[in-house]
């Protein structure tokens, strides 16, 4: 088989894009990428389609593939961070971010829980600030609203990067999500990516498996992501590396 599919988590478009092209170049072999939700992508995956590789932007769905008997193993192989993408106004721009997520005049944003792993992380996120500074983390989780990333969210135009799209259309005042998207947000005037403070900050794993262990091509692309032309992409496009 010289060709195969891929399922990947929305936020690896922007990296696996150049990547695959890549990997096309150098093998000859052919890739049918679909790139959404991590966790509406493994649902896909549960009713019976079969990609030969899934990549997530979690451990826990691909995990969850093993433990179900679907995949044999998972194999971490790249990081992110999140970020807070905000209106690109002195109000929130100026102030430290803490003080602005804690504050309920402004709008916040994140991807859904369960559907996708960005949402999951903005729960994580806001677990540290409960710990950090009892009730204001429930508070948060109770106002943010789930604006992308699940079945029923309204699409991004084509084109459009979540974050600056939903500030942009005035859904939200801050977003939630990741910060490879950085250096493409940077050229967006209207809005200014912010890095988390250290006491909210944590690693955000992505994790792989392969579904058809005997299809050879699947087996090449699994070891040209985790080889050094692949992690130098996967960097030159804002992920991380593992170590």
């Amino acid at each position: 088989m010289n060709n195969m599919t891929l399922f990947a988590a929305g936020s690896l478009r922007l990296a696996f894009t150049p990547l695959l092209a890549a990997f096309e170049q150098q093998t000859g072999l052919w890739v049918e990428a679909t790139f959404g939700p991590a966790g509406l992508l493994r649902e896909r995956i549960e009713q019976g389609e079969r990609p030969q590789v899934f990549a997530s932007a979690n451990l826990e769905h691909p995990q969850r593939l093993v433990a179900n008997g679907i995949a044999q193993a998972v194999q971490p192989f790249t990081r992110n961070r999140l970020c807070a993408t905000v209106r690109n106004i002195p109000k929130l721009t100026q102030p430290d971010l803490l003080t602005l997520l804690c504050d309920p005049q402004w709008r916040v944003g994140t991807s859904t829980p369960v559907a996708d792993p960005s949402g999951d992380y903005a729960q994580q996120l806001f677990d540290r600030l409960e710990q950090l500074l009892p009730g204001q983390g429930s508070a948060l989780r109770s106002r943010a609203v789930a604006l992308v990333g699940g079945p029923d969210s309204t699409a991004i135009p084509a084109g459009r990067l979540a974050a600056e799209y939903l500030i942009a259309e005035s859904q939200a005042d801050i977003f939630l999500g990741y910060a490879s998207y950085s250096d493409a947000l940077a050229a967006c005037p209207q809005v200014k990516v912010r890095s988390l403070p250290t006491v909210l900050d944590f690693k955000v794993i992505y994790g792989l498996c392969l579904l058809d262990e005997e299809c050879v091509a699947a087996q090449a692309l699994v070891a040209f992501i985790l080889g050094a032309q692949g992690q130098r992409v996967l960097q030159r496009m804002g992920m991380l590396a593992l170590d």
